[in-house]
């Protein structure tokens, strides 16, 4: 073999090295052609090239570009596995993985029937990690603790100036008193288990004997339920029948206070009370004349008239 096609073999070996490294150190596939998109993010904090694109937790490509747009927007292109369907309305999450793992792009999917083409692009979606948002929020966080840790303080102190040495030792008189009353009461039901164990026993034979006594007794117990029921149907024809009365009644006397019949002519009008009180008046002088001359009364009538 010629040293010429030496040379020519070992720049051609040297080239297809060159080709196969650089698309190895950029994660692209080798040996097979892939889907090239592209997103535009307002910030792509934490993405660089080579970091992974991910669709539903599975590594399907990676980050081949990041470039400025004129809008001083960035635009991130990707080179995902030529098999994958990516319908047009999908979106790019720029998302954090983790603490550790560190930023990544994922791949939601839409629902589009028509696919995203080579070349193509999706919308792109930063979402702030846990860090940044921590990160943001700590000025006010910061704030927010050191103003709870000064009232806190001036909480303690005035507690402290409240509780002067009389009040804690009425304080810690009282915790003393409570704790031997807890020993007291303790020692108490200790010592009386027994009794509470068989009061316990004694209470649950009397509700078994209750229990047996309601069930032998059932058919006596029915019986004077229908018993009540039959009388309290019999008080209520009564209270009807009263109430019927009671009406009657109260027409009647109604009638007598208006003046209507006898009783209400006698009731109402007292000339008739006087006639009688006058009547019995002068029958009374009539008897009484009798009785003291009766010949007066007499005088012009003969035996036989009278017999």
């Amino acid at each position: 073999m010629k040293n010429e096609v030496k040379i020519g073999l070992t720049v051609l070996l040297a080239i297809i090295v060159a080709i196969v490294g650089f698309r190895f150190m950029r994660d692209v596939p080798v040996f097979r052609q892939t889907l090239e998109i592209s997103a535009v993010f307002d910030r792509v904090d934490g993405i660089n090239r080579g970091s992974l694109v991910n669709l539903k937790g599975v590594k399907v490509g990676s980050v081949s570009r990041v470039r400025l747009t004129p809008e001083n927007r960035v635009r991130v292109t990707m080179q995902l596995n030529e098999d994958l369907q990516i319908p047009e309305d999908s979106e790019a999450h720029l998302t954090s993985l983790g603490i550790v793992e560190g930023k990544s792009i994922v791949i939601q999917l839409g629902d589009s029937e028509s696919n995203v083409k080579y070349g193509g692009e999706v919308d792109g979606v930063y979402i702030e990690g846990v860090t940044e948002v921590l990160g943001s929020k700590g000025e006010q966080l910061a704030g927010d603790v050191s103003e709870s840790l000064s009232e806190l303080n001036q909480f303690l102190r005035q507690l402290n100036a409240t509780l002067d040495d009389e009040t804690r030792t009425s304080v810690d008189q009282t915790l003393r008193n409570a704790d031997e009353t807890m020993k007291i009461l303790s020692e108490t039901l200790e010592n009386n288990q027994k009794d509470i164990d068989n009061a316990i026993k004694s209470a649950s034979r009397t509700m078994m004997q209750l229990d047996t006594l309601t069930t032998d007794n059932r058919p006596r117990v029915d019986s004077l339920l229908v018993s009540l029921e039959e009388n309290v149907s019999e008080l209520h024809k009564v209270r009807t029948e009263l109430e019927q009365a009671t009406a009657n009644l109260n027409q009647i006397l109604d009638k007598v206070n208006r003046g209507e019949g006898t009783m209400g002519k006698l009731v109402n009008d007292p000339s008739l009370y006087e006639n009688l009180d006058q009547l019995t008046k002068e029958m009374n002088d009539l008897m009484k004349g009798i009785n003291e001359d009766p010949g007066r009364y007499l005088k012009h009538m003969s035996i036989i008239e009278v017999f």
